[in-house]
């Protein structure tokens, strides 16, 4: 008899199966959150555009223009939670993604990079660095440069969001927000980096070097966890 799981549209282990069927033979789990049209090969790429199930569609595409997703691009709001079981991903890039979500939003997703990652995965987290977006506005003695400095932000939300999910902030982070947030997630010793200086083999295929001017790197590992035992807890 079927269970009654075959009768949802697609149940938590299906997406799982599903998301987690890499293009190359490596089985290490590497995912790619907000890939964009950068999808990276022998990642797991996700992003939550509704435009992506309409470019696999012809007809869709010469309607509504859609972009050129690549084909390894799946789509999942990884807001709901990563569908992949505990400790079994190696490292987790997220470019540019996480100001698009509330802080609760954000907190929670770090929460599940830090459930699926096995001890001694990575966490890399790039996002628009607000401190070096402030020190260019300080700096420009335009008349007009507040009001630049809040156009860049992007922080207001419009219809536009509704087909663009990453048209708009919601957030913005510097260095000591990011590193609160990571540790508030569980890592213990989150720590900003460069671009292209990552514990991550494989970053020359996903960090993108149009991003680098205006970005600040943070950089998580997920620690062992060390249980005492016993003798050692009665000393």
């Amino acid at each position: 008899m079927a269970s009654s799981a075959v009768l949802q549209p697609e149940t938590h282990n299906q997406k799982l199966t599903r998301l987690t069927k890499l293009p190359s033979a490596n089985k290490e789990l590497k995912i790619n959150i907000g890939c964009g049209l950068s999808g990276a090969p022998g990642w797991c790429n996700i992003d939550n555009s509704p435009t992506i199930p309409l470019s696999r569609l012809k007809l869709a595409c010469l309607l509504f223009r859609t972009p050129a997703w690549p084909k390894d691009v799946r789509r999942h709001d990884v807001k709901k939670g990563l569908p992949f079981a505990d400790q079994s991903v190696s490292c987790i890039y997220s470019s540019h993604t996480f100001e698009h979500f509330s802080w609760a939003e954000s907190l929670a997703v770090a929460k599940e990079c830090y459930r699926v990652l096995r001890p001694g995965g990575v966490l890399r987290v790039v996002v628009p660095d607000l401190q070096l977006i402030a020190r260019e506005y300080l700096g420009d003695s335009d008349p007009m440069a507040s009001h630049r400095f809040v156009d860049r932000l992007l922080l207001s939300h419009t219809i536009h969001d509704l087909f663009h999910r990453g048209a708009h902030h919601s957030q913005m982070f510097d260095e000591s927000s990011l590193i609160a947030l990571l540790r508030q997630a569980g890592f213990e010793q989150p720590a900003v980096s460069n671009f292209m200086q990552s514990r991550i083999a494989d970053i020359t295929l996903i960090e993108l070097e149009q991003r680098k001017h205006e970005s600040l790197y943070v950089e998580s590992v997920r620690q062992e966890t060390v249980t005492s035992s016993p003798l050692q807890t009665n000393r």
